[in-house]
């Protein structure tokens, strides 16, 4: 059926922009800055054109605004390939639906923009789907479907209660979609793969550590990972979350070994949610997306869960085959003690590989060597070294010289975290004692509301593991010989509030902090069970409780269930059918059965007057029903009056009944006797 051309007035002309407005606007944290400002700009004029109630711009300025936005669009392909095209897609659909709104006269053409903001709705989900977004886009789409109602029909203003109505709609459709969701059998992968905007940039733990690189971390609160630990609580000194292993040193950067990387076998399979395991820790990791392909185990990870179908290298990092351009949930297990390994003599090699310069380094390591035959000494006196003035903890070091270890040790004297695991693996391989640099967080907020740590980039952090006979490679901070408060009581402490564009949660009031933990406590239970509910999950969820049944069973079941429960509206109508009305449909039918079927348009008394003549053995009991329906229905009366004249009307609707049944008997013998 055609939608009428009918014009629409200037309130509708508003209430069109201010939807398409809203419906736009959190594709601002998505798009190009060039592209939202230009979906901006058509939005202003659009509002000053509306602000302003002057006419609409002809079909040939509307033409030019349109070749200029295919000619942005172009060039934005040129500058930066096939890498915005999904960001593209959805600017176009946005600027080509507000040029629509530029055209819009009639109906048709309201109607129109009204159905593409729901499709603008959508694609907010293509990056991200945070649960604040679900709660907006619900609520504006609530706010559109309501307009669409009063395009349609503007009577219905002031006449009919939208939002109950729209409630009521809304009611009724919500336990389909909670079973369907749940019940629904989860993929392993998205039914679609849609093209990925241009790769952005994230603030991580990289595979180069310079000087400076870490610190620069730390001036970011965006969040690294989130983390459940079974069991009780651990310090902040037992947080390490151990990413990547440093081996080579070129003078100013440490960096891995490839080959160490690829030599990889599979991850052995971590303990299920709840299987407590003495002798290690069993945790759950939530990882944001990185653009990197290394998990985080706390510590020496010794498994990891099989959904991700992570590999181990030969220093225990955990990798995957592909970037984590998505948030990604897993199970991991670790041991917080070190275990004997043997050293091959490759390993040794390397773990030994200096780059020529630094003499005063070399010659301090060389004199522990001498006095010191057990390595673990020549640890304790790099760890004194450090200890002792004039040796501080800053984000703000002086530049190093071309020497950057000598300079460090020897003239600037202060650093972060990357300076101090630098040196102290220099000074080790320069004495003799087989050393790596490590990259990883260190620490964690723990949130008390969703009982879960917190890991930000602010947490980035490196340290060192030494190779000592019998116990192997073992983890040393040299960050806790000049800073120990940063150990065990976060960066905050050890900064001590002196460096300033450091994010630190120790900054904010009581009540704003415990604001922010219900706001994480509720984005991450949104991740846990929403965004993240897959097939494990769900095969996990409906395993311990019906097992042998198949999720697709249950999902008949459940929708067999739920189209019963449709019916139940129905049946509570019927009871809420006027007593009146219902004795009347009721002998309207027993007529209708005896040949004498009321018409659409026929009122009562006519009907009565009809079916009386082509039963003349019921018409007594049916004029009377009748004159009863008619003074109950249209007289007016009080209620006791009315309580009898119902009472009576039923007893007339019996009457009827009896009256037919009589005749159809009397028939009935009659036709036996003829036969006989």
């Amino acid at each position: 059926m055609s939608t009428p051309a009918r014009p629409l007035a200037h309130q509708d002309h508003g209430i069109l922009l201010g939807q398409l407005a809203l419906v736009l606007a959190p594709q601002a944290r998505m798009l190009p800055v060039t592209i939202s400002l230009l979906l901006l700009a058509l939005l202003c004029w659009r509002w000053l054109l509306w602000r302003r109630r002057a006419p609409l711009p002809s079909r040939a300025i509307l033409g030019v605004a349109a070749v200029l936005v295919l000619g942005i669009a172009a060039a934005l392909i040129w500058q930066d390939g096939d890498g915005t095209m999904r960001d593209l897609g959805v600017a176009l659909l946005g600027a080509f639906v507000v040029l629509k709104l530029l055209e819009c006269h009639s109906l048709a053409d309201a109607t129109l923009v009204t159905q593409l903001s729901f499709y603008l709705l959508l694609t907010l989900y293509l990056s991200d789907q945070p649960f604040w977004l679900a709660l907006y886009s619900v609520a504006i789409g609530a706010w559109v479907l309501r307009n669409w109602l009063l395009l349609h029909h503007p009577e219905a203003r002031g006449r009919l209660a939208i939002w109950p109505l729209l409630g009521r709609m809304a009611l009724i459709g919500l336990p389909w979609a909670l079973v369907l969701f749940v019940l629904f059998p989860r993929l392993e992968h998205p039914l679609w793969q849609l093209p990925q905007s241009a790769p952005t940039s994230r603030t991580g733990i990289s595979d180069v550590m310079r000087p400076g690189s870490v610190g620069q971390l730390v001036r970011s609160p965006e969040v690294a990972l989130r983390a459940e630990i079974d069991g009780a609580a651990l310090s902040t000194g037992a947080l390490y979350w151990r990413a990547l292993v440093l081996w080579q040193f070129d003078g100013a950067s440490w960096l891995p070994v490839p080959q160490r990387q690829q030599f990889t076998m599979p991850a052995a399979p971590s303990p299920p949610a709840g299987a407590q395991q003495a002798g290690g820790v069993d945790y759950t990791v939530t990882l944001e997306p990185s653009q990197q392909r290394w998990l985080f185990t706390l510590d020496r990870g010794v498994a990891v869960s099989s959904n991700v179908n992570a590999r181990i290298s030969a220093d225990g990092e955990y990798f995957l085959a592909a970037p984590v351009e998505q948030r990604i949930r897993y199970r991991a297990r670790s041991t917080l003690e070190s275990s004997p390994e043997p050293l091959s003599a490759r390993t040794r090699s390397l773990a030994l590989s200096l780059p020529p310069g630094n003499p005063r380094a070399r010659e301090l390591a060389a004199r522990w060597a001498g006095s010191y035959a057990d390595p673990a000494q020549r640890v304790q006196a790099a760890l004194r070294l450090f200890a002792s003035a004039p040796f501080g903890y800053t984000l703000r070091p002086p530049p190093l010289g071309t020497e950057q270890i000598d300079s460090f040790l020897f003239e600037t004297h202060r650093g972060f975290c990357e300076h101090y695991a630098s040196s102290f693996v220099f000074l080790m391989r320069a004495a003799g004692v087989p050393a790596r640099v490590v990259a990883g967080y260190l620490g964690g907020e723990y949130n008390p509301i969703g009982r879960h740590y917190i890991v930000r980039q602010a947490d980035a952090h490196a340290w060192a593991e030494v190779w000592l006979e019998g116990p192997g490679w073992v983890r040393v901070d040299p960050t806790s010989a000049v800073a120990p408060s940063r150990i065990e009581q976060g960066l905050d402490a050890a900064l001590g509030g002196q460096e300033s564009g450091v994010w630190s949660p120790g900054q904010e009031a009581g009540w704003l902090r415990n604001l922010r933990w219900a706001y994480d406590g509720l984005t991450y239970t949104w991740q846990r069970w929403v965004l993240q509910y897959d097939r494990s999950q769900q095969e996990r969820l409906f395993g311990g409780w019906l097992p042998g049944i198949s999720v697709a069973q249950l999902l008949a079941c459940g929708l067999a269930a739920l189209s019963l429960l449709a019916l139940v509206p129905l049946w509570l109508r019927r009871r809420r059918l006027d007593p009146v009305e219902a004795s009347y449909a009721h002998v309207c039918r027993m007529l209708a059965c005896h040949g004498c079927e009321r018409g659409a348009a026929e009122g009562p008394q006519a009907f009565a007057e009809r079916a009386a003549v082509r039963l003349p053995h019921a018409a007594p009991a049916i004029r009377a029903f009748i004159a009863t329906y008619i003074s109950l229905r249209y007289g007016a009366m009080p209620e006791g009056r009315r309580t009898v004249e119902l009472t009576k009307l039923r007893a007339g609707a019996r009457r009827v009944s009896a009256s037919l049944r009589t005749r159809h008997g009397q028939s009935a013998v009659a036709g036996k006797i003829s036969r006989v």
